[in-house]
């Protein structure tokens, strides 16, 4: 989710004299495809649907894609109930948003930046040296790839082939064909893997957190994006896929995994052994994560709970109704989050009454990769003064997503609205500072409601989470 808007008309340049066709060149120039051509009438209105990705630990800056689980894999976050929200938003540094208006037209309607386009697809088409090679439909796509990033909304306003929307959709379902991995670029822009989700083939397989994926089915990853990334680790269920993995102090190796499909649950919790604290992780906040909090927090509260560790780490977002039903859980009244849409106008969020822990005491934990929704909810509990922070600076989102189908199928997400936290913080590009900041060691084992469950007081003193651990510290001693 960004949102600047950065679509200033490029300068007019007069066109470059076409070379002459070589013996190689196309002996019948391409037409310019449909995207190509200048629109007619006005944009259509934005499709408000959701989409989204799936949680997880991860460390390392999160691309475009954002986190995503190599299953129906999200190349999106979105968080709104109807809208999505996105992982890199484009809230800039003002104390509240200005209006984003359409982009300055150049003299002849802006049609001369589009003629540019058109005039270096018909280039190419007349001088590639292999003309058999051109595939239109990439080349289409490869542009639309680059209008998306041009925007500047990274990880937000972006575009999805219609297996890539399709997958989409599906994640906010709960139900995934893939591996059960959730992967992100590290600060080398290497393909990490951030999360192995219990029960699933990659945990079977013995992937660990921290792993690099250098190679699927013999192809390097090396210079892929995340999204090129997944798209080759995902496929269909029963048919196998081969990792070249690289992991400390061992030579690369070979995992080679059969893809099935796994339920992920959008909410997990555990008391935390020896303490009245339930720890609650939320996944994402697809379709049903409000109504699993609130069995979540009632299952807690008849096992003596007292104090509530929400687990954000990792949390990519979703649709922003569930951001508004979970924050309003903990936050007893007023708003959720500001938004402004490209006019400027104003619309929030506002809590719901009726909450069921708008009393609790709450720690929330957020990282590097908590994004979009979750980081509505973080803002939200923070601003309210609900509770504390501890972990590390949340993505930074800024921008509610629109779907916009294309006529094939494919899709774009487009930065509709930017939205501020409660109380009216920007985060584009820089996040929200914690209240504790503690560091996950690359090497610690992050702790997960299904491992609590199976510790006793002492497993978890000598646990490695120092994010956990603080939080029930600061549960306990009333820190």
């Amino acid at each position: 989710m960004t949102d600047p808007t950065p679509n200033p008309d490029a300068p007019a340049t007069a066109p470059a004299a076409t070379p002459e066709p070589t013996a190689w060149a196309s002996p019948n120039p391409q037409p310019m495809p449909a995207f190509l051509s200048a629109p007619e009438g006005p944009p259509p209105a934005p499709v408000l649907t959701p989409v989204r990705r799936s949680g997880g630990f991860g460390g390392g800056k999160v691309p475009g894609a954002l986190v995503l689980v190599l299953a129906p894999v999200l190349a999106v976050v979105m968080f709104a109930g109807g809208v999505f929200a996105e992982r890199t938003g484009a809230l800039g540094t003002a104390s509240r948003p200005v209006s984003t208006a359409a982009p300055t037209a150049s003299s002849d309607g802006g049609t001369a930046d589009l003629d540019l386009v058109n005039e270096a697809w018909k280039t190419i088409h007349d001088n590639y040296v292999d003309p058999q090679g051109l595939v239109d439909q990439e080349m289409a796509y490869g542009a639309i790839r680059g209008m998306t990033t041009a925007v500047g909304d990274e990880g937000h306003t972006s575009f999805l082939t219609a297996e890539e929307a399709k997958a989409a959709e599906q994640s906010l379902s709960g139900l995934f064909v893939g591996i059960g991995v959730q992967v992100s670029e590290d600060d080398d822009s290497r393909i990490q893997v951030s999360t192995v989700f219990p029960g699933t083939p990659a945990e079977e397989a013995g992937l660990k957190r921290g792993d690099h994926i250098v190679a699927v089915d013999g192809k390097t990853t090396d210079g892929e994006t995340v999204d090129q990334t997944v798209s080759r680790v995902r496929g269909p269920e029963g048919e196998k896929v081969t990792l070249t993995i690289e992991r400390a102090d061992r030579a690369d190796f070979d995992v080679t995994i059969t893809r099935r499909e796994f339920d992920l649950p959008l909410i997990s919790w555990a008391m935390v052994p020896g303490t009245d604290v339930a720890m609650i992780r939320l996944e994402q906040f697809a379709t049903g994560a409000t109504d699993s909090l609130k069995l979540a927090i009632t299952g807690a509260k008849a096992k003596g709970a007292r104090s509530i560790v929400l687990d954000m780490r990792s949390n990519p977002g979703g649709y922003v109704n569930e951001a508004i039903g979970v924050a309003s859980q903990f936050v007893g009244d007023g708003i959720v989050y500001q938004s402004f849409d490209r006019s400027g106008e104003r619309k929030d969020g506002k809590v719901v009454p009726g909450g069921l822990a708008t009393d609790f005491p709450i720690v929330v934990l957020a990282n590097g990769d908590t994004a979009s929704s979750a980081e509505i909810v973080t803002g939200a509990i923070q601003d309210a003064k609900r509770g504390k922070v501890v972990g590390e600076k949340t993505f930074g989102t800024g921008t509610v997503l629109g779907r916009f189908d294309l006529s094939d199928g494919s899709s774009m997400r487009i930065g509709v609205e930017r939205w501020l936290t409660r109380g009216g913080r920007p985060i584009w590009h820089e996040g929200l500072d914690p209240d504790v900041k503690v560091v996950l060691a690359e090497d610690a084992q992050p702790l997960l409601p299904d491992a609590l469950r199976e510790m006793s007081a002492s497993d978890f003193a000598a646990a490695t989470d120092l994010q956990v651990k603080k939080a029930v510290e600061l549960l306990t001693t009333g820190g």
